[in-house]
């Protein structure tokens, strides 16, 4: 496709050289005449080309404007409604408008029994939550069960009818945080896009990745996916975030999660970026105890901080609050109950809602309380509580913490406007009434725009110019997810050790090592490829951390086991998917191994790949 400055600056330019040739005609024999009026014409035209180009980026930049507003977060006309609707609120509305909480098992009426008589913010469902049949998700019944809750409290001649629907939310990362499995798309781990960009600095498909991921939610009613991690890894000493992070290099975790979080707004999901203060540099797990980040601010800031700093500046629908103590910032606290650690969110520029991350986890439980952390959460400056021990428990402990003075109302009441005005964006993003998100259609000046972000950062593929429609439709991004988690599957495959381009498997190969289900999609994807199974060089899939031996060894999750393990031949595929498999088997006959490692293994820094 010609772009509009080109032919501009082609008819003026033989509009110029019409009326040299006139000239000639007319003044031969005249010195001079000739050369000043081809000399005037020639900057007219630059000058009418610059203007073209001037307005082109402009209307560019206004553009994208426009899209970055819509997908950052709540504007200023969701948190003004949100004021007037909180404003008229009882107290019991607003101690339920700061709470997500939990049910047992598929049983639906008693979550939205509990939403209504106790004003809750939403629920979120976990594993247990989604019902199955024949070993896949029940997927017509887990919609009829969130529109049950979702309508839960919304009869508008009720006298308790809600001011705005509940959040229907899952913890849904891709690999191994994937509550709602298939039939859905599966994707990889997110260390694998992570691969991917330590490569080539790809950006695009990890956007598509979490748009895709988040309208198969948004299919089934999900209003909200508590992800991506802007946590950077220390890798093997991490023993929580591993391959749920992006990767150890906080210089690509910033971009990467901006563009999953946009990816989800794409979609009408409200995504949250997690774990501040930053849960992949502590050794221990706060789902069993409560980890202590020893390191100096100047470091958290320059390191851990960073992806989340630039996630805010550049907008975030909501950030998500770990338990982590940081003597730092106040010893002896989580970070969910610390006022200092809300306020060093609040400095980088967020004023959306932060979210806690679970409160029945063992590092609140087990030492600070069940309903009273929920109190000091909420005064610390927490917004909204995410799975308290016991929801009526955590509404009765808020009422009475606001009727004893203990919790300032107007600390409760910021809150639940937080809250509200980012429950109307997410409805309006999805209803397609803002300037993206499902349904709108993008200016045709973002027409060839393939990545997210602001107009002055890294937002176009290559040149000056947004790339045409035919040009960004090279990307295997046209409304076909199976073609986005194929396209990451085979660009973030890594070579560890071993030698690129090599023919390890010529006719036949044994798995050994990981999940039966993991051996069995190697073995379709080898016989696919005209292997036999049984005999042959033994592949050993590693699934965990334990480090393997074999004439090839493959990490199929996080990759730094491979550093202990024995093989000629040491490969990261960062998934377990059956496009990741296929691309295993790609590589084991020959093909290129195109990724990067986006951590350390042992002696191998970040980047690293022998291809």
């Amino acid at each position: 496709m010609v772009s509009l400055s080109r032919v501009l600056t082609v008819a003026a330019l033989t509009g110029a050289f019409l009326l040299t040739s006139c000239a000639e005609n007319d003044d031969v024999g005249s010195p001079g005449s000739v050369d000043a009026d081809s000399d005037g014409a020639e900057e007219n035209a630059e000058e009418a080309a610059e203007q073209e180009r001037a307005e082109e980026e402009e209307r560019f930049s206004e553009a994208v404007g426009a899209q970055e507003a819509a997908l950052a977060g709540p504007g200023e006309q969701h948190r003004s409604e949100a004021a007037e609707l909180v404003a008229e609120m009882t107290l019991d509305e607003r101690a339920g408008q700061v709470i997500i909480g939990e049910y047992s098992g598929t049983d639906v009426d008693s979550a939205a029994e509990l939403v209504e008589r106790h004003h809750l913010a939403g629920v979120i469902l976990m594993g247990h939550n989604i019902p199955s049949s024949s070993g896949a998700v029940a997927t017509d019944a887990l919609a009829a069960q969130i529109d049950t809750i979702a309508s839960s409290g919304s009869d508008p001649e009720a006298a308790s009818a809600r001011a705005v629907p509940p959040i229907i939310s899952v913890d849904q990362e891709g690999g191994l945080v994937t509550r709602v499995g298939a039939p859905l798309n599966e994707w990889p781990t997110p260390m694998g896009s992570g691969a991917v960009h330590q490569s080539s600095g790809e950006l695009w498909s990890v956007g598509g990745v979490h748009r895709h991921m988040a309208a198969d939610l948004a299919d089934l009613g999900f209003t909200v996916t508590f992800a991506p991690n802007a946590d950077v890894t220390i890798g093997a000493d991490d023993p929580t975030m591993g391959s749920r992070t992006f990767g150890a290099d906080p210089d690509s975790v910033g971009p990467l999660a901006l563009q999953a979080v946009r990816g989800l707004a794409d979609a009408g999901l409200a995504g949250s970026i997690k774990h501040f203060p930053g849960h992949g540099s502590v050794t221990d797990d706060s789902h069993h105890t409560l980890p202590v980040q020893q390191r100096e601010l100047s470091e958290l800031r320059e390191r851990d901080w960073k992806p989340f700093a630039e996630v805010i500046e550049a907008g975030a629908p909501m950030v998500m609050m770990g338990h982590i103590e940081v003597p730092e910032l106040e010893a002896g606290v989580p970070s969910s109950l610390s006022s200092a650690g809300y306020a060093e969110i609040r400095e980088m520029g967020h004023e959306g809602v932060i979210v806690t991350d679970a409160m029945n986890m063992a590092a609140i439980a087990d030492g600070f309380g069940g309903d009273q952390a929920v109190v000091e959460a909420l005064a610390a400056g927490a917004d909204l509580i995410l799975m308290p021990h016991s929801s009526p428990g955590a509404h009765a402990a808020i009422m009475a913490a606001v009727e004893s003075g203990e919790l300032q109302e107007d600390r409760l009441v910021e809150a639940a406007e937080r809250v509200v005005a980012l429950v109307l964006w997410q409805q309006e993003l999805a209803a397609g009434e803002l300037d993206a998100g499902p349904g709108v259609s993008a200016p045709e000046e973002l027409q060839g725009r393939v990545i997210y972000g602001p107009a002055d950062g890294d937002s176009r593929n290559e040149g000056d110019e947004p790339p045409s429609a035919e040009e960004a439709s090279e990307h295997p991004d046209a409304g076909d997810p199976s073609a986005v988690a194929e396209h990451v599957a085979v660009q973030s495959i890594t070579l560890v050790e071993g030698d690129c381009e090599t023919e390890l498997v010529t006719e036949a190969l044994q798995i050994h090592g990981g999940t039966q289900q993991d051996r069995d999609r190697l073995a379709m994807a080898a016989r696919e490829a005209g292997l036999e199974v049984g005999w042959g060089p033994v592949v050993t899939l590693l699934g965990g951390t334990a480090p393997s031996s074999g004439d090839v060894v493959v990490s199929l999750d996080r990759p730094e086991a491979l550093a202990d393990s024995t093989a000629e031949t040491k490969l990261a595929l960062y998934g377990r998917t059956q496009a990741s498999f296929t691309a295993l088997v790609g590589v084991l006959t020959g093909t290129e191994a195109p990724g990067a490692l986006p951590v350390e293994v042992g002696e191998h820094p970040v980047g690293h790949t022998r291809c």
